[in-house]
């Protein structure tokens, strides 16, 4: 019995850590769906860009359908792409931060996390000449441990999730376009997760424009695409 009071605080740590955090991300995801199935809507996101070769053809198509979308950068990839990163900003679309290096909140030090999503910010701030921690910010692997999770809140970051996943950086997974645009369509609408970085697969790229073809199709349905912090704030006037 004595055992007891060490188990009890135990998993009331692993709570706060992990379980807090994830339940706090899952009311995110859950607003960002409830908002775009009441308006119709969806969000095209891009993590882990920006890509040299992709992030320019995706730009490029979204700009032939006059749709925005907000891309979420690794700082690390930011170097050396500063004039990507300027292109995206010139053709309306919106930055977000999605860190540093990518680091997992989870399976690394608590403050591991913390830091790399300073360092993210500072690297996204020397770039664009911006205060960046007000900017849309998701989390690697769209996860947060304690620590991380109030450190952004109390930088007032809004933090942005997705409902659904293209599938198209998974080895060993995929989802089809016709799927992916499928599944909107039955949801109302849906925060799109894609990926723009670089990768040496074969017709990696082609896959991707082509999930992202299958879902700006969607305008001859009635959706409306908006950029993220648009999004966010319908679901505070929600």
């Amino acid at each position: 019995m004595q055992y007891l009071p060490y188990a009890l605080v135990g998993a009331a740590v692993v709570a706060a850590y992990w379980v807090l955090p994830r339940l706090w991300l899952q009311g995110k995801k859950r607003a960002l769906a409830a908002t775009c199935r009441k308006h119709k809507t969806i969000a095209i996101t891009f993590d882990d860009g920006p890509g040299r070769l992709l992030t320019p053809l995706v730009s490029g198509r979204m700009a032939e359908a006059g749709v925005p979308a907000t891309f979420f950068l690794l700082a690390s990839s930011v170097r050396g792409n500063e004039d990507v990163v300027e292109d995206l900003l010139q053709s309306g679309h919106e930055i977000g931060s999605h860190g540093d290096r990518h680091v997992h909140h989870w399976w690394s030090l608590p403050w591991t996390g913390v830091l790399d999503t300073r360092d993210g910010w500072r690297r996204l701030r020397d770039v664009t000449g911006r205060e960046v921690r007000r900017i849309p910010f998701r989390p690697p692997f769209g996860k947060l441990n304690l620590l991380s999770m109030l450190y952004v809140r109390r930088q007032g970051t809004p933090v942005v999730m997705w409902t659904h996943d293209g599938f198209d950086a998974r080895l060993g997974v995929d989802k089809s376009p016709a799927e992916l645009a499928a599944e909107l369509q039955k949801a109302g609408g849906g925060v799109v997760l894609l990926h723009d970085f670089d990768r040496s697969l074969a017709n990696a790229s082609q896959q991707v424009l082509a999930k992202l073809d299958a879902v700006l199709a969607l305008r001859n349905q009635g959706f409306k695409f908006v950029r993220a912090s648009e999004l966010l704030a319908l679901v505070a006037k929600s």
